[in-house]
């Protein structure tokens, strides 16, 4: 889709601090590169940091996501606050893959209020169960993860069901959650996205 501009209006301070969480496959990626690039705020991703990591260390996290399974919640969390101190996460950001269990969530928590930071947004990107396992088998076979693989995707599902959709209730509580149909376009998603967190997208030639 086309690069889309802030409308004039729009005051992007008012809210730049977002979590996406979603099963495996929803778009959460997708879905922060557009919205990364409309709000000029950085799409962290840890699954792309963790899979970039290099040593003895790095080779053993890569058997346990390439497994379908987590990196252990304090190398996260470390990973997560240094990324977050680097100079262009201090107007804001957009996570993707953090937090994933209800101790992320709550040590992160912590960090922002320690901070005097608040989270603004929470996205649930929803989508059935059979969208999301046909578009891990197309990445699989285009991007050649290792996770996509099928003999990984149900237990991918299993240990989200488990441990990262809980957090859904976590932040509710806090009224930040904000549903998503992802079953869609990526462009009627990020239309969707944009919608829920009211503000305008024009096209560069409108900007």
């Amino acid at each position: 889709m086309p690069a889309a501009a802030l409308h004039p209006s729009f005051d992007p301070g008012s809210f730049v601090r977002i979590v996406f969480i979603g099963p495996p496959g929803a778009g959460k990626g997708t879905q922060c590169e557009l919205l990364s690039k409309a709000l000029k705020v950085p799409h962290i991703g840890t699954g792309g940091m963790l899979r970039a990591l290099e040593s003895d260390s790095g080779e053993a996290i890569h058997l346990r996501i390439d497994r379908g399974h987590f990196a252990p919640d304090e190398f996260v969390l470390q990973m997560v606050a240094e990324r977050l101190a680097q100079p262009d996460s201090r107007t804001g950001y957009l996570l993707d893959g953090f937090p994933r269990t209800q101790v992320q969530a709550s040590a992160f928590d912590k960090q922002l209020v320690a901070a005097s930071l608040k989270l603004d947004h929470v996205l649930h990107l929803q989508v059935s169960a059979d969208v999301l396992i046909e578009r891990l088998r197309k990445r699989g076979e285009t991007e050649k993860r290792a996770d996509d693989a099928e003999e990984f995707i149900r237990e991918r599902f299993r240990i989200y069901e488990d441990r990262t959709a809980p957090l859904l209730d976590h932040y509710r509580c806090q009224g930040l959650v904000r549903d998503i149909d992802a079953s869609d376009s990526e462009s009627l998603v990020h239309a969707s996205i944009c919608d829920c967190l009211n503000f305008t997208l024009t096209s560069p030639t409108q900007a």
